[in-house]
């Protein structure tokens, strides 16, 4: 251990001065462990009960014990592990390098500090993405008071005009992919859902008037998918591929809910009307209701049937809408589902849809409630609730259509996907009203 310390004293005379400073765990000390030990120890993957994808989880430890022993890293076994001939970890690829075990060590020699929750420190602007094709887009949100659309790029949300009448602004960001945006309720903020995968999940708030980004936190150690503000503004809901459902604390990024009864990516969570509940949708077939006041888990509302895709929540009364892989949509109750019998009755099934021929990738109900659009592969259905017989059939997409979203009057339904074009179509007729490219496009425009 002493040529540990020894190699931590020599790094830390000869690095640059940014080195000096006090280590960062959020910008020094995560991309080691996400480069080198997440891929092992993570929320859905902990070898030895270990996670090492955030703060919290790293300080906890595992099956041996603390793993972190602040301002000791010659007692912190995660030192001893990475240490040595033959270092137990990681299992697999090299060895980490003399520098990042000198960054590890002198990390915990000044005490291991949490800087994962502030804000992330200041930077050199990024620069706005540069296009030669239109985006895949995946994301899309009116703003509550139905002028501005958010559309998510590479690297940014771009918001622009409701009718499409150019970019009002571009909010570039660190993560890479956007896989979900929302709107505040009182139209304030926007805030964007996504990350890297395999590396990191990432939140990010924006100012909507000032275009600045307030607030950014990084959780975990994958992309985060589904996004849902809560009533009062306050909180924020995102799913992901780690398998689990966490409540935000905008202001300081706090954690308020971890929950991790997901067997599969979360691909959708949505608040109840009155905030007191959360549904999180997934991979593993179910709708999981949650209790928000008392941080318990209520039951499945739904009976599994298929992999879960997209998810919306009624305007106005208690029930949610998803769309399956298998190509199906369905309406549930937003409610326990204790009156199932042997049989498994799905007793909270209130609509079922026509099968479509690929997944459901995107789900809206209409500003009235009364009609339920579903977006796949080159086509959107529009169906009415009651029914269920079919409305409207939209064409001219090459390719899946990820995002749906009508507008607040309910005038219109923006569509978008694939192939990076976002249409506006008249929610009454299905009229084409216009179709653009949302970002600057340089060189060759197709795909």
């Amino acid at each position: 251990m002493a040529v540990v310390l020894a190699l931590a004293t020599s790094f830390a005379h000869g690095r640059s001065a940014r080195a000096a400073d006090a280590v960062s765990f959020t910008r020094d000390i995560a991309p080691i462990l996400r480069a080198n030990c997440v891929s092992c120890h993570r929320a859905d993957r902990a070898k030895g009960k270990l996670d090492v994808s955030t703060y919290d989880m790293l300080m906890k430890g595992g099956s041996e014990g603390a793993s972190v022993v602040a301002g000791k890293p010659g007692e912190s076994l995660l030192i001893k592990l990475v240490t040595g001939p033959e270092p137990e970890m990681p299992a697999e690829g090299e060895p980490l390098s003399a520098e990042e075990i000198a960054i590890l060590s002198r990390w915990i020699e000044q005490g291991a500090v949490n800087d994962e929750s502030a804000e992330a420190p200041a930077s050199d602007p990024i620069p706005a993405p540069v296009y030669t094709a239109p985006p895949v887009i995946a994301a899309m949100a009116y703003s509550p008071d139905g002028k501005l659309l958010a559309i998510g790029g590479y690297h940014e949300i771009i918001l622009h005009h409701a009718d499409g009448d150019g970019i009002v602004a571009r909010l570039v960001g660190r993560s890479p992919r956007i896989e979900a945006v929302a709107f505040s309720p009182d139209g304030k903020h926007v805030a964007a859902a996504g990350g890297s995968p395999g590396e990191f999940g990432h939140l990010q708030v924006w100012n909507v008037e000032s275009h600045a980004l307030e607030h950014e936190y990084t959780l975990g150690s994958d992309s985060l998918y589904g996004l849902g503000y809560s009533p009062d503004g306050r909180m924020l809901a995102v799913g992901g591929a780690e398998k689990i459902v966490r409540l935000v604390r905008i202001a300081d990024g706090e954690v308020l809910l971890d929950f991790r009864a997901h067997g599969d990516w979360v691909r959708g969570v949505v608040f109840t009307a009155d905030g007191h509940q959360l549904v999180s949708a997934g991979r593993d077939k179910a709708m999981k209701l949650i209790d928000l006041d008392t941080a318990r888990f209520v039951d499945d509302i739904n009976n599994p049937l298929e992999p879960i895709v997209s998810v919306a929540r009624h305007p106005a009364e208690a029930l949610i809408a998803y769309g399956g892989e298998l190509g199906v949509a369905r309406i549930y109750k937003i409610s326990d589902n204790q009156n199932r019998t042997a049989a498994r009755n799905d007793t909270n099934l209130v609509k079922t849809f026509e099968r479509l021929g690929s997944p459901v990738a995107a789900v809206a109900f209409s500003a009235d409630g009364k009609r339920l659009a579903i977006g796949a592969t080159n086509e959107v259905r529009i169906y009415d609730i009651e029914t269920t017989s079919r409305a409207l059939t939209l064409t001219g997409f090459d390719g899946p259509v990820y995002a749906l979203e009508y507008s607040p009057d309910g005038a219109t339904l923006a569509t978008a996907g694939y192939d990076g074009q976002v249409r506006l179509f008249s929610a009454e007729d299905g009229r084409l009203i216009k179709a653009f490219v949302p970002v600057p496009v340089e060189g060759v425009r197709g795909r």
